[in-house]
């Protein structure tokens, strides 16, 4: 999995109170990094994102509220008695004897608990209406945000609740102390002395008293809550905090035309990609068949997007883009994501004899450029989400290896090698730079800085064989000469069960580029975390008659072993979708999470499926969700493996899934509207005192 989220060191043992068990750590993250499975330990729940548990929650809250208000009616009609029976007190001694100034006590302490319990009536009122409001529509109109928090309860519910009890306790002390003991005293103190009148005066005096007491110890329960509130529970006055995670602010949206027009054809795309996106692109990928005017595509592209970055290749044949496979004519296609808060660096080189040299230095200089804007870019930081890379075929291993000794060995380089209908090496490479450059023998690459967290890895879809071998001699990186000090082809043939005798017969030096789709070669690259071995495979181009060399599209060295893979037409089709849902369902985010991917699938691979390429579309889209996505066919596929290392193959898929999870977590004061990032001091302090709700 990619490295994602960024939290402070210093929160990691907070942040492990809410640790799930059975999480791994994100493959390449450092400590000063957090992962998007740790990221999901502060969640609540990814699952409530579709409703379904703010439903629940809703329905509890309800009962809560309606439990809350018939108490509210029992201690209005409890007061209401109280001062009814008190007022009959006082209209029968002032009716029934001469006025003396005790009388005016007697009023005062009656109009003292008339206005209490008036008070009472307006403030009960107020909140009953609130209530009702708030089980109607499932938020408060005094909220300043007035959607709810989804992950559950919302926790404005609870704290408004608990001030509603605290206020509660405070009302009903000032009653018990201010109103109902003194009225217990007085009286009792008029009757002590006999100066109450007739029989029936005490008896209506002894009932106030009574119920004096009855609404005291009541009121005084009330005090005693109180103080275990504010002394004991830590509950303050001042209204708690409440932080809401905020989602990433990205959009994904794809485009694409089959127009012979490239100029319209590009226009269409741009528009349909706009129309997913309904903001102007922070970066985007371009494919375009071989046979396009790719000029002519580029310059309409500046113009529809002026100081927009992108970068691209051509496809073969064309490209995947939702539930249909688009081959059989010209293509143009636009994949774009809206990041505003995130950074997208360009770059492009020519290669020479020195790939490693090349890559880095270009590397370095289009990380230069992320240096200079990061100051601006706080919800970035560090090393690229990822690199999206496609150039030549031929250097792809070196290439990498530049990329890493620029920018480390974890960083996920993602892509695909540029490719062309009928591998007569008319592809090309473009990306933004210069008003929009092009090369037929070099490398595009864009830095890519995402806000969200991005997952993705390498697969491939076949099978290894128990056929292997170690290569013994080879005539630079890509011709294997022999293998177990035999021929290569002799060897490969044997393995095959004589699947190329006819061919090297027939011709001289034979292309078997689409005979070998049915059994590539393969390495071991590592295992994986259930100690299962994972395979890079490895696509036969040529044989050399004369020699018995294999020639083939990865760089192999002297030593190491490969071994025969084999698949069957069924096996691709399936498997470019089990890798979205492979990518998902380990990387610590729901489907519902989803907002886009990038896919490469390979030519080869593309060619073998043949017309089951199709469903090979409509599997990967319902394995996205339906979200927008665009596969390009390419000569050589770049990803991320299980070992957290980037690496180049043949016969492969690659895809890079875009989430609305952030890399480095931002919370919002849903009361004020104030944000702070998980890299701000402040952030710290609205952890420990537990006011974050998270996704």
């Amino acid at each position: 999995s990619f490295p994602s989220v960024w939290i402070s060191p210093s929160l990691l043992v907070m942040a492990s109170a809410a640790t799930s068990p059975g999480r791994r750590q994100s493959i390449g993250s450092s400590p000063s990094r957090m992962s998007s499975e740790r990221m999901s330990r502060l969640s609540l729940s990814t699952a409530s994102i579709d409703g379904g548990l703010d439903l629940i929650a809703m329905e509890k809250e309800r009962k809560k509220l309606a439990a809350e208000m018939k108490s509210l009616k029992l201690e209005f009609a409890l007061d209401f008695l109280d001062v009814s029976v008190k007022s009959l007190v006082v209209i029968s001694v002032l009716t029934g004897y001469e006025f003396v100034p005790s009388h005016l006590a007697l009023v005062g302490l009656l109009m003292i608990a008339l206005f209490l319990s008036l008070v009472a009536v307006g403030i009960r009122l107020r909140n009953m209406q609130d209530l009702q409001f708030l089980v109607r529509h499932g938020f408060s109109r005094r909220w300043k945000k007035k959607e709810r928090i989804s992950g559950g309860q919302d926790p404005r519910v609870v704290r408004d609740a608990e001030r509603r009890q605290l206020h509660h306790f405070i009302f009903r002390t000032v009653q018990a102390w201010c109103a109902d003991l003194p009225w217990i005293v007085f009286n009792v103190n008029r009757v002590a002395q006999k100066g109450g009148g007739g029989g029936a005066e005490v008896v209506l005096r002894t009932v106030s008293i009574a119920m004096a007491g009855f609404g005291f110890g009541m009121k005084f329960a009330a005090f005693v809550n109180l103080v275990k509130m504010t002394l004991f529970s830590g509950v303050k006055m001042s209204m708690k905090e409440v932080w809401e995670e905020l989602p990433a602010d990205v959009k994904c949206g794809v485009g694409h035309s089959d127009d012979a027009d490239t100029a319209a054809a590009m226009r269409v795309a741009f528009k349909q990609c706009m129309g997913q996106l309904a903001d102007t692109p922070s970066f985007m990928v371009v494919a375009m068949t071989a046979d396009h005017d790719h000029r002519a595509g580029l310059d309409v592209l500046a113009e529809l997007a002026p100081g927009v970055p992108y970068s691209g290749s051509t496809t073969c044949r064309g490209a995947l883009i939702g539930d249909k496979a688009m081959h059989g004519g010209q293509l143009v296609a636009v994949w774009g994501i809206y990041d505003p808060e995130g950074f997208y660096a360009p770059g492009i080189f020519e290669y020479t004899e020195k790939p490693v040299e090349d890559a880095f230095r270009a590397c370095k200089k289009a990380y230069g450029n992320f240096k200079v804007e990061r100051e601006t870019k706080k919800s970035v930081h560090g090393v690229p989400s990822f690199v999206w890379f496609n150039g030549a075929p031929d250097p792809e291993d070196r290439t990498l290896e530049g990329f890493a000794k620029a920018l480390g060995e974890n960083t996920p380089v993602v892509g695909g090698s540029s490719a062309d209908n009928d591998i007569s090496g008319k592809w090309k490479q473009w990306c933004s730079l210069n008003g929009g450059t092009i090369t037929s023998s070099g490398c595009s690459f864009t830095l890519c800085f995402c806000s969200a967290v991005v997952q993705g890895q390498l697969f491939t879809g076949y099978n290894a064989t128990g056929k292997k071998g170690v290569v013994t001699q080879m005539e630079g990186t890509r011709k294997i000469c022999t293998i177990d000090d035999r021929p290569a082809i002799e060897v490969y043939n044997e393995w095959t069960g004589g699947h190329y005798s006819e061919l090297m017969e027939t011709k001289e030096n034979p292309n078997i580029l689409a005979e070998s789709s049915l059994y590539p070669l393969g390495q071991v690259c590592g295992q994986d975390e259930d100690g299962e071995p994972f395979y890079r495979s490895i696509h036969p181009s040529q044989i050399w008659t004369k020699t018995g060399a294999v020639q083939v599209f990865s760089d192999v060295k002297e030593g190491e072993s490969i071994v025969m893979m084999s698949g069957t037409k069924e096996n691709v089709v399936n498997r470019i979708a089990g890798v979205a849902s492979h990518i998902v369902r380990t990387s610590g985010f729901s489907l519902q999470e989803v907002r886009g991917s990038l896919v490469i699938f390979c030519a080869g691979a593309m060619m073998f499926a043949g017309d089951s390429i199709g469903i090979a579309a409509q599997k990967l889209n319902t394995a996205l969700g339906g979200t927008p996505y665009m596969g390009m066919h390419t000569f050589g596929e770049q990803g991320m493996f299980p070992d957290g290392l980037s690496r180049h193959g043949n016969l492969m898929f690659s895809a890079l899934v875009v989430s609305s999870r952030r890399r480095i977590m931002k919370v919002l004061n849903v009361d004020t509207g104030r944000s702070v990032l998980a890299t701000e001091p402040e952030f710290e302090r609205i952890l420990a005192q537990g006011c974050l709700h998270t996704l």
